[in-house]
């Protein structure tokens, strides 16, 4: 067993829209072994922050799959849906240094002033919405580039007003955004290295403005590339990714090992599930991983 002492903490976040697949547990093997190799604690939080998606049983399916493959997390659950007057505070912190204002606008509005997808175009804040149409917040961005440095896909920057455009902070359907619940919570919860899927790499930019607004601490960034499809399309529930709770234990964790390009010898297909978890923390390296968006699932 690796000893915890150094102040890594790492997380594994997932939302409870259905069991975890073959990906989001290649996911959470690759933030285990990380912060297990560093001597640090590896958290779990459950992102159950939108109640129209999410659903308590597959939340305690998800812990339950964690511990089928020895994934044991330190400290208690944190579940974002009782965390709510925890964003409403910093939405106020926002509203308060006058950052946000009122939108109405949906994706169909947009297509139909610009003709394809692309930035916000500011409709909302130029035309103020009338009283009593259902709206959501923006965030008003300056004119700067965010620049990010992640530990594998390399430094790279973007200029968050031009390519993204002011961006939603809270829904018509009173559910705050991703974004700011994320931020909030790594803060309360003192991580300190985030480890996840290429795919959340876009919106890291928005993540760390809003750590710089909000004046938060700011974790190291790791996004590994996600397991995808022969047609390129992402390992998800949306594409029926299959419940991993019913494939083998051993089999599958070495066959994530090999996904994460660790190596793993014959003989450990025998072996515990927790000494084959032991023998990736020792065999771990960030290095091994390549800087691509994404790895093709091979179902043979």
């Amino acid at each position: 067993m690796v000893v915890t002492h150094s102040a890594y903490r790492g997380r594994f976040a997932p939302s409870p829209t259905g069991p975890l697949h073959f990906g989001s547990l290649y996911t959470a093997v690759a933030s285990y072994l990380h912060a297990r190799s560093e001597g640090g604690q590896w958290l779990v939080r459950i992102d159950d922050l939108d109640p129209y998606r999410c659903k308590q049983e597959y939340a305690s399916k998800i812990l339950d799959t964690l511990v089928q493959f020895g994934l044991t997390w330190d400290e208690d659950i944190l579940y974002q849906s009782h965390r709510i007057e925890a964003y409403k505070s910093a939405l106020s912190r926002l509203q308060r240094l006058e950052l946000l204002y009122p939108c109405h606008c949906s994706r169909k509005n947009l297509m139909s002033r610009q003709g394809q997808p692309g930035p916000y175009d500011g409709f909302c804040l130029a035309h103020p919405p009338k009283d009593g149409q259902p709206t959501a917040l923006r965030i008003k961005l300056p004119n700067k580039y965010i620049f990010l440095n992640d530990d594998v896909q390399g430094p790279s920057q973007l200029a968050l007003k031009k390519e993204i455009g002011d961006f939603v902070i809270f829904r018509k359907d009173d559910v705050v955004s991703y974004h700011l619940a994320v931020v909030i919570d790594d803060d309360e919860q003192g991580i300190t290295h985030v480890l996840r899927g290429s795919d959340l790499l876009a919106s890291t930019y928005q993540q760390i403005h809003l750590q710089q607004l909000l004046h938060l601490k700011h974790p190291g960034y790791a996004h590994i590339p996600v397991i995808s499809d022969t047609k390129g399309h992402k390992l998800s529930k949306q594409t029926d990714a299959h419940d991993i709770s019913l494939a083998p234990v051993n089999e599958t964790l070495i066959n994530i090992l090999r996904y994460l390009n660790l190596n793993p010898p014959p003989k450990l297909l025998t072996a515990k599930s927790t000494d084959i978890l032991e023998w990736g923390i020792h065999a771990w390296s960030l290095k091994r991983i390549q800087p691509k968006n994404s790895i093709i699932f091979q179902t043979d």
